[in-house]
């Protein structure tokens, strides 16, 4: 886990990293699913971070398990939502996070979602910017859009332009500032890191049994107070 040790990186980057946004017009976040039970799940993920990438698989699983509370899978019966926090341990990773917010916009306004497609894309690409080296950043950017495009069959020209502040029409600069911002408020000084009605985990579970087995204790708690 990209852990608290980064917390004294982000002291030390404080004065560097003048981060003046206002509060958000909503949080910036995906969200997915209905909590019927009263259970709310929070995920924070980095695109580049190797931990994130590794446990996310174990998460989806864990979502298309069928819980037997409902009879429905995990992903129909909660609410789960997903934030992302670009680290600094590498200043490239600010790259894929700048397109958070134009994929946030196709999903709220535009006819096609693919922010989940995206997130696994990263997670499966992230040599692409964490192994460049002696790349300038706008070879990176160009670089990184076209692997995009190719992978999500989307035109380049649209993925450049987040890029450009005269042609942006996402506010891309200062919405990723702001989810930054957000999760550092929060604490979130680490990845992944996963909330349930939030409080934060102890630890991010790696398996999708863990995550069942946290699952009926909440809900225990919650409805079934005499089981404990």
């Amino acid at each position: 886990m990209r852990s608290a040790a980064i917390a004294v990186l982000f002291a030390g980057l404080s004065q560097a990293f003048y981060n003046n946004v206002g509060i958000p017009g909503r949080r910036p976040e995906f969200s997915q699913g209905n909590a019927t039970q009263g259970i709310e799940l929070d995920i924070v993920y980095d695109l580049m971070c190797s931990d994130s990438a590794a446990m996310n698989p174990e998460f989806q699983r864990f979502l298309g398990m069928t819980w037997n509370v409902t009879n429905l899978t995990v992903a129909d019966s909660l609410k789960v939502t997903y934030s992302f926090l670009p680290l600094p341990y590498h200043h490239e990773v600010w790259i894929p996070h700048l397109l958070v917010p134009y994929f946030m916009d196709n999903c709220m306004f535009g006819s096609k979602c693919q922010w989940q497609e995206y997130m696994n894309f990263c997670f499966t690409n992230q040599d692409v910017i964490l192994g460049a080296k002696n790349t300038s950043q706008n070879a990176l950017i160009n670089l990184w859009t076209s692997q995009v495009s190719s992978g999500l069959n989307i035109t380049q020209a649209e993925l450049l332009a987040c890029y450009k502040s005269a042609y942006d029409q996402h506010n891309s600069e200062m919405r990723t500032r702001s989810m930054y911002k957000w999760n550092i408020h929060h604490h979130n000084t680490g990845t992944p890191m996963g909330y349930v009605n939030g409080v934060l985990l102890e630890n991010f579970p790696e398996k999708a049994e863990d995550w069942l087995a946290m699952l009926f204790s909440v809900y225990n708690s919650q409805y079934r107070p005499s089981a404990f």
